[in-house]
């Protein structure tokens, strides 16, 4: 799926529960690792401005799954969006964001599991293995158990972070 797809499907959305059109960008991050999506604001002195907010989606993300689990986190983004411009609370913890989702039918936050490349780690000392979506884990931290040095073994694929 593509930046204009998404855009189309989320503005349709917006229109069709929220009356509103989607005045903000849709941007899709090859960085963004950790999240599956993320409705951002950059507030600028305290004011924030249309071209200081975006929807951002994660690459590996958009590329691993299935159109479903996609429109789905993009509608739960939108809906952070949407009660964030009617000044209604949008954060995922406050009820009102709760209670819309669930009336829409969108999936509360860390519902869907993150499928894609990972990468392997082992400790040098102790043989600890672990995964994480980042590369470079092993310059810049130690091992917890024995206090040693990570060493890179190799990607594998990952299905078990969720969003």
């Amino acid at each position: 799926m593509e930046q204009i797809q998404l855009e189309q499907h989320a503005d349709a959305f917006l229109k069709r529960k929220f009356g509103m059109p989607l005045d903000i960008p849709i941007r899709i991050s090859k960085r963004m690792k950790s999240k599956l999506g993320a409705f951002r604001i950059k507030y600028t002195r305290g004011k924030v401005t249309n071209r200081e907010m975006e929807i951002v989606m994660s690459y590996t993300f958009i590329k691993n799954n299935s159109i479903e689990t996609i429109l789905d986190v993009l509608y739960h983004e939108c809906v952070h969006y949407a009660l964030f411009a009617k000044n209604q609370p949008y954060r995922d913890s406050d009820a009102t964001f709760i209670k819309t989702l669930e009336c829409l039918g969108i999936s509360r936050t860390r519902t869907h599991m993150y499928k894609g490349e990972s990468h392997l780690y082992e400790c040098r000392k102790c043989q600890y293995q672990f995964s994480r979506n980042m590369k470079g884990y092993e310059k810049r931290y130690i091992c917890r158990r024995c206090r040693g040095r990570f060493s890179y073994v190799g990607m594998s694929k990952k299905t078990a972070i969720n969003r």
